[in-house]
């Protein structure tokens, strides 16, 4: 789910980012459990009273961040997978094994939760993983902010071979890299050649492997300049 969060230092900060209000539970079973996720967002996948050992699935289909703590994913379909189902197998610590069919939309994040043969199904209660995942999303969202705020003095790393994105006649012309709390952050240069004043989205300029992006503004014009902020491992 995209939410604006706030101005940050005269620079209009948003981008997507996780909001649970409850899980889906599904019992886990011998047959495929078919479920649907966000094209665009991260979703989450856990076992509850269990954790997620390993995923099998199409390298290629989906990108993936695991929480070693709980046990959980996040996941997110890559754009050469588009919005062709993904399908995926769940193998927890206790050495149980489920196969999903995940069905991206045009929704909000989407989270999972499979439930084994000993848990019942409380559709209305938070699970207990939820203060964890607000965890994760509050890191990533203050290390975005920390990106966006930067101070001029800031050193920069060197990144050999990052490529210039493009989107239809948008382009996002690679400008600085910086390291910070173990994330490496990209800043690109949006600009147009074309008249006309356009709206952005993130989803635009989103590649294989970003964790999250931002923009300095939704708005752009043929004389204008918006700054594109990436996160990636």
């Amino acid at each position: 789910m995209k939410i604006r969060i706030c101005k940050v230092a005269s620079v209009y900060f948003s981008f997507a980012i996780l909001n649970f209000v409850y899980a889906e539970q599904y019992k886990m079973c011998d047959s495929v459990i078919k479920a649907n996720i966000s094209y665009q967002n991260l979703n989450r996948i856990s076992v509850k009273g269990d954790k997620i050992d390993s995923i099998l699935g199409i390298d290629n289909a989906f990108h993936y961040e695991k929480n070693d703590k709980t046990g959980e994913i996040f996941l997110r379909p890559t754009e050469e997978n588009g919005y062709s189902p993904i399908s995926l197998s769940v193998t927890t610590v206790s050495g149980k094994t489920q196969d999903l069919l995940l069905e991206p939309k045009d929704r909000e994040a989407n989270s999972i939760e499979l439930l084994t043969e000993n848990t019942q199904f409380s559709p209305l209660e938070l699970p207990d993983e939820c203060d964890v995942s607000n965890d994760y999303e509050e890191s990533i969202s203050n290390v975005m902010k920390k990106f966006i705020n930067l101070p001029a003095h800031r050193q920069r790393i060197e990144v050999p071979g990052v490529q210039d994105r493009s989107f239809e006649h948008l382009r996002a012309k690679f400008s600085a890299a910086y390291r910070i709390d173990g994330f490496l952050c990209l800043e690109f240069i949006v600009e147009t050649t074309v008249d006309g004043i356009f709206r952005l989205d993130e989803r635009m300029f989103s590649r294989k492997g970003d964790i999250a992006l931002s923009l300095s503004n939704l708005f752009l014009g043929k004389n204008s300049k918006v700054t594109l902020f990436v996160m990636r491992r």
